[in-house]
């Protein structure tokens, strides 16, 4: 028999869980997307792609020393492929060599800034994409927190009970 106090716990967990899936792919969208984003867009769609959003802008806080500085992240394309979520990188031309140090920089940002499971470098005029992996420890990191909140609402209804 579940009581007043089962039933708050639980409800909080159905709360936190949807405010997660709403959270987690919080952007601004900028004005309006270029014509090759478009184009973009129409290509990944043939190759089994949903686009999530077109033009993204997310801002990085970070702190240096202590002051604290602000920068935007802008991604061209966001989009979905089953579960996992991929930011595109739309280029003209053959201009996404990740030899290039101001490519990786944006790389990493994206990463950062947007969580992305791999980065798209999708190139318009060749009709050629390429998928950029970075491997970090993200999905562990929200296992482990998954397991830590479990484990700590087991211990409360333990001891509420």
């Amino acid at each position: 028999m579940l009581t007043t106090v089962d039933i708050i716990i639980l409800c909080s967990f159905v709360v936190l869980f949807c405010l997660y899936f709403i959270v987690r792919d919080w952007q601004i969208i900028r004005e309006q997307p270029r014509r090759m984003d478009l184009k973009a867009a129409e290509k990944l769609a043939e190759h089994g792609y949903r686009t999530v959003a077109k033009a993204v802008v997310k801002t990085i806080d970070f702190t240096i020393g202590q002051r604290r500085h602000r920068q935007q992240v802008k991604a061209d394309l966001i989009v979905r492929r089953g579960l996992k979520k991929y930011v595109v990188e739309v280029n003209a031309r053959d201009g996404s060599s990740v030899r290039n140090a101001d490519i990786r920089r944006r790389l990493l940002e994206y990463q950062i800034a947007f969580g992305p499971d791999a980065i798209i470098a999708f190139d318009v005029d060749r009709n050629r994409l390429r998928i950029i992996k970075i491997s970090n420890r993200r999905r562990l990191l929200i296992f482990l927190g998954l397991a830590a909140a479990a484990a700590l609402g087991a211990a409360i209804y333990l001891l509420v009970r």
